[in-house]
């Protein structure tokens, strides 16, 4: 790769483990201490994150458009600082009202810091070398779970969660924010780059991928369903998992055991698309990623519960998820090229986010309503659903004259 998209990745890979470790995954260790320490509601605390995700997703297509329009230096930065106002603010929320308004200023930030900008800004610099480099960010931001979770709990030890707000703020201003305004590439540099692109393009072809065929519309809408179903299982069972697994007949070791391999097989799986997923068409890619989801459920569903059967679901669950994150940079750079990328992908993001904000409640109501066997035919149902409109849309693309 050029020098300057590999610069591009390392700062990205950087600030995209310490933002979503920070703006995402550490709250699911502020929750309880929340709820200790401020007496409020469930709904109130869970809530406060639920209206991130909304903010987040109402947000998106506009920081989308600003990444294509001037790049992703500003706004990545712009994002990665508004989201560290957020946890300042968080720190020092004694009242609901306070705390709303830090979670609407976090979400406003994770629309222009994490995964969708720094897409749409590798997709400028990149050119046809960008699902590689889309493939590579997605496996150093697989880790950002790795670091919160455990650095979390280290800190507890000396901080409460106010002062791990305060800390993670700091953070963001000093070291995120500056290595986006000042490291990733300026106008000239992406200038540059899109001369570099379209003499590949020559040469290559778009990106190697053809251009969507059919109505525009109707492929964007495919593509945002699959999102959308696929999202909604995944988000309510980052939350859910290690209940569900136990309500299936496990023992809490054993579902602990299992659930802690989620994580690693992201990882492995996105290493094997990044080292062998070159040959792999986009869209055929995209449809094997969603074809795990139900496979899952299918043998969480009808094989005996086991430490087996619960890690082999959650093998194939996090091999689907891992994979899932790529899908959603390439598919849509495949189908629609880079014009427009970073709006396109806001206007995929946004429903899947709101829907993600509302899946752990719901899904923790059916819970306890229903019990774990609705949980799972439902998650099996929409992933049937994110199966069947990735394979209208591999259908449509096949069979366009």
């Amino acid at each position: 790769m050029p020098r300057m998209v590999i610069r591009t990745i390392v700062i990205l890979s950087i600030t995209q483990i310490l933002n979503w470790a920070f703006l995402f995954y550490a709250f699911a260790l502020w929750a309880p201490r929340i709820l200790q320490e401020t007496g409020w509601a469930d709904s109130v605390v869970f809530g406060g994150y639920s209206l991130s995700l909304l903010t987040c997703g109402v947000t998106a297509p506009f920081a989308g458009r600003l990444v294509d329009r001037h790049g992703g230096r500003h706004v990545m930065a712009a994002g990665t600082f508004l989201g560290a106002l957020g946890l300042a603010l968080l720190a020092v929320s004694y009242q609901p009202e306070l705390y709303f308004m830090a979670f609407a200023l976090i979400g406003i930030g994770m629309a222009g810091a994490l995964y969708d900008p720094a897409f749409a800004t590798l997709t400028q610099v990149a050119g046809a070398q960008a699902r590689r480099a889309i493939s590579t960010l997605t496996l150093a931001g697989g880790f950002a779970s790795t670091l919160s979770w455990p650095l979390t709990l280290f800190l507890f030890a000396w901080f409460d969660w106010r002062s791990m707000a305060l800390i993670y703020a700091g953070v963001m201003i000093i070291l995120c924010t500056p290595l986006h305004l000042f490291g990733l590439p300026n106008k000239a540099d992406r200038q540059h780059a899109d001369t570099l692109r379209l003499l590949q393009e020559k040469t290559d072809g778009p990106l190697h991928e053809k251009r969507a065929r059919g109505p525009v519309w109707l492929a964007l809408g495919l593509f945002a369903l699959v999102i959308m179903a696929h999202g909604f299982v995944t988000s309510a069972f980052s939350v859910h998992v290690i209940h569900v697994l136990s309500q299936s007949g496990l023992s809490e070791a054993v579902a602990v055991s299992a659930g802690a391999l989620i994580g690693p097989s992201q990882v492995v799986a996105r290493l094997i698309e990044m080292i062998y997923g070159r040959a792999i068409p986009a869209l055929t890619l995209g449809l094997v990623s969603v074809a795990l989801l139900p496979l899952a459920f299918l043998l969480l569903i009808f094989l005996p519960p086991s430490l087996i059967s619960a890690g082999l679901f959650a093998l194939i669950y996090g091999a689907s998820n891992g994979l899932v994150t790529i899908v959603r940079g390439v598919v849509p750079l495949a189908l629609f090229g880079p014009e427009g990328y970073g709006r396109r992908l806001g206007l995929i993001s946004g429903p899947a986010l709101a829907l993600k904000a509302v899946a752990p409640m719901l899904i923790g109501a059916v819970l306890t309503g229903q019990g774990v066997g609705a949980v799972l035919w439902i998650s099996l149902g929409c992933g049937m659903v994110a199966l069947g409109s990735i394979a209208t849309l591999f259908w449509t693309q096949r069979s366009a004259p």
